[in-house]
């Protein structure tokens, strides 16, 4: 079929208009267009055109690319006409030079059209993709544009060719991270050779402003992200081009240290220098003045307090503790400092020992000159000896023997400490007031109680904190009370493990599941944070296990604290909290001894709703719950029908893989707590069940998990009841046909 340019054109302006008349005529037209033949291609065609307005080639080219979507390869049941093979070779042949000669705006659409060809398409289907591909990234090489990255150019230019450098460095990691292809190690000095420049030139045009700064900083990380690769796993064939790039690395990190920004370089340039320190090329430090020039201008600069951090540690305190204590995945300059400084110390103790200790020295005599003004000074004297004092770098354990650190927090720390102005030098010793301060104590409190000595016997029991246990708790909760502490995980996990540790008698246990109902009160309002409410529940849960089984008779206490909040957890659909919910009560059937209360049979009712079960997330702990009722109040599955509900339950969840263990799980209670006569009228049932799932979706876990039931079954009901109630479904099954399911 023929399409009239203009007429096509027409259709696309219209469906922009305001007006709903015009636009709902032009949208049917085009969706009657679509199915004939040829309708993509002239589209295509139509975006060729360079008179057509900009608006109508976006128009077009969305519309281009949701007609792919649909139509080039619909699956067999859908209703659209799918695009004819003759039209598909002419779009090949078109849209890759139409892409790539496109404004950005109809560019992204095309390169999305491309995308979802090649998803179908590429290899076997489209073989010319790539070579043409090639082809025009050749000819932009050779461009006058290309070679501007190495020279001068328009930001405009430049902008897109680092870019796309970047990205061919990521390739180029990926490429080598396994193992180094032959091709790469065969071309290595070309790749080299370009990677340097990118270190060593400077690019004034960009540089100049903060974005295009930012620009060239990830093209040069990219770099030295693949030169550590390189001399992490190729040393020996990257070793004739290491002098160069250490010189460059060196002369780039002198002034990336000086600069307040620009993270993600120095941390990547200091990993490089790190990587090296630890080889068999460590004799580059051995050079007279480079480790005091390390000292100076690398570790100093990059260890000292930034305004930034300052900001991140009145802003966020939660983030500025993820990155100075856990050693989270973002590697910081300060930690990725002292890591060079370890490496070095590898093969060089003494002099770093010898240069480390005068520059520690002259940081505390700077503070002590001007303690206001100087502060930084002190508290990068306590981050190197923190650092230094231990460890690991590069996989060898160093161990640098510093200063007598017991002496050294004598003298340098316990004093800030103890000061009377507890708020003085807030980020030296965090202050009083600070969410660092309590997340820091916090933290101490909860990895002492993991401390484990010979033989795996914790070294703090409930003995050791017993002294001190209702203070402690008391501090923990009234840390939440200051500003933006309240959903504070470190605290939380720290209450979580001493209650995991104490003894827990009545006059611990009330303030404790006060203070906790009512953090869960506050946070089931808007939760936010999902490791706080981890541990949140997790406490809830220790706290009553431990307190119960040293005296069940604190169950009712627990049952009037916690059921009011957990059924506006029900009521609302909290949906985050759901889980941790159906836990806690199954924790508390499982505590309780028969019989029930009857505001546990309320929640019976709801759990044997088909609509509890509809989020998968839900269903481990409504399984755990389920069991537990079936466990304590068997004799209540005889009443209103309610065993054809639950194994309603068990039928659901044994049809779907995701969820059959679940099943076997529901069932196996079942049959361990109902005697044959209550559910003899099911067993039929029961087998279909199996036998049907058994049929559409055999898997290993599925069927260990049958024979595991029948084993119960046979154990709990006796041998022929399990044969007869299988043959009733069919003859013989049991002997015969089950047997040769099983051994396939």
């Amino acid at each position: 079929m023929e399409y009239n340019p203009e007429f096509l054109s027409q259709c696309f302006i219209h469906t922009l208009s305001p007006q709903p008349e015009p636009r709902r005529a032009a949208e049917s037209k085009l969706t009657e267009l679509a199915d004939h033949p040829n309708y993509a291609l002239a589209v295509l065609r139509l975006l060729a055109e360079q008179s057509i307005d900009e608006q109508i080639r976006h128009a077009a080219s969305v519309n281009f690319k949701n007609h792919l979507r649909s139509r080039w390869a619909p699956s067999p049941d859908s209703s659209f006409t799918p695009i004819l093979d003759s039209e598909k070779d002419q779009i090949k042949i078109l849209i890759v030079n139409l892409m790539l000669n496109s404004t950005p705006r109809i560019q992204s659409q095309l390169s999305e059209s491309l995308s979802l060809i090649g998803q179908h398409d590429f290899p076997k289907s489209w073989p010319t993709l790539l070579p043409e591909l090639v082809s025009n990234l050749r000819a932009a090489s050779q461009s006058d544009n290309y070679p501007s990255i190495n020279g001068g150019g328009s930001p405009v230019t430049l902008k897109p060719l680092f870019e796309s450098q970047r990205l061919c460095c990521r390739i180029f990691y990926s490429l080598n991270f396994q193992e180094l292809p032959e091709f790469f190690e065969d071309h290595m000095k070309e790749w080299m050779t370009e990677f340097k420049k990118y270190l060593a030139n400077s690019y004034p045009v960009l540089e100049s402003s903060v974005e295009g700064l930012g620009l060239v900083d990830e093209l040069r990380a990219a770099v030295c992200e693949n030169i550590s690769l390189y001399m992490e796993k190729n040393e020996e064939e990257f070793k004739d081009y290491l002098n160069d790039f250490a010189q460059a690395v060196w002369t780039l990190l002198g002034n990336v240290s000086q600069s307040s920004s620009r993270d993600s370089l120095a941390v990547m340039a200091i990993k490089f220098l790190t990587t090296v320190s630890t080889s068999v090329h460590h004799t580059l430090f051995a050079v007279d003045g480079v480790i005091p020039q390390i000292c100076q201008s690398i570790v100093i600069p990059n260890v000292r307090l930034r305004d930034e951090d300052e900001e991140l540690f009145e802003m966020n305190y939660i983030e500025f503790i993820r990155r100075d204590m856990e050693g989270s995945d973002i590697d910081t300059r300060r930690r990725i400092a002292c890591e060079l400084l370890k490496g070095i110390a590898t093969n060089y103790k003494q002099q770093v020992i010898s240069i480390v200790s005068v520059q520690i020295q002259n940081l505390l005599t700077s503070y002590a000159a001007n303690p206001a003004a100087n502060w930084k000074d002190k508290d990068c004297a306590i981050y190197l000896v923190v650092s230094l004092s231990t460890k690991k770098a590069g996989g060898n354990s160093v161990s640098t023997d510093l200063v007598d650190v017991q002496s050294f927090f004598g003298s340098v720390v316990v004093p800030e400490l103890q000061s009377q102005d507890v708020n003085a030098f807030l980020m030296l010793k965090a202050g009083s007031e600070s969410n660092v301060v309590h997340s820091y104590a916090a933290s101490c409190i909860e990895k002492l109680l993991l401390v484990k000595d010979e033989g795996g016997k914790s070294r703090y029991t409930s003995a050791d904190v017993a002294p001190n246990l209702l203070v402690l708790i008391n501090n923990l909760f009234t840390a939440f009370r200051f500003p933006e502490s309240e959903e504070n995980q470190y605290i939380m996990k720290s209450i979580m493990r001493v209650l995991g540790v104490a003894e827990i008698t009545p006059e611990i246990a009330g303030p404790c599941i006060a203070g906790l109902t009512s953090i869960l009160a506050e946070v089931c309002k808007n939760p936010k944070n999902p490791i706080f409410n981890h541990y949140l529940f997790e406490s809830v849960a220790v706290l009553v296990r431990r307190a119960c089984e040293r005296d069940i008779s604190l169950i009712p206490s627990f049952e009037t604290s916690l059921f009011p909040i957990l059924q506006e957890i029900l009521g609302n659909d909290v949906t985050e909290f759901l889980p941790y919910t159906f836990q806690l009560l199954a924790q508390l059937v499982e505590l309780n001894r028969p019989p029930i209360s009857d505001i546990y049979m309320e929640i019976f009712k709801l759990l044997l709703s088909p609509d509890s079960w509809t989020r998968n997330s839900n269903v481990p702990a409504l399984v755990r719950l389920l069991q537990a009722f079936l466990e304590k109040a068997p004799e209540k599955l005889n009443q209103e029908e309610r065993l054809a509900q639950v194994l309603g339950i068990f039928n659901r969840l044994v049809s779907v893989p995701s969820t059959d263990e679940q099943g076997f799980f529901v069932l196996n209670t079942v049959i361990e707590n109902l005697d044959y006569g209550a559910i003899s009228p099911y067993v039929g049932h029961i087998w279909n069940a199996l036998f049907t799932r058994l049929q559409s979706k055999r898997t290993v876990k599925y069927i260990k998990s049958l024979l595991i039931f029948m084993s119960l079954f046979l154990v709990k009901h006796g041998f022929a009841n399990l044969v007869d109630s299988m043959n009733s479904v069919q003859a013989g099954i049991f002997f015969g046909d089950f047997g040769a399911v099983l051994d396939t």
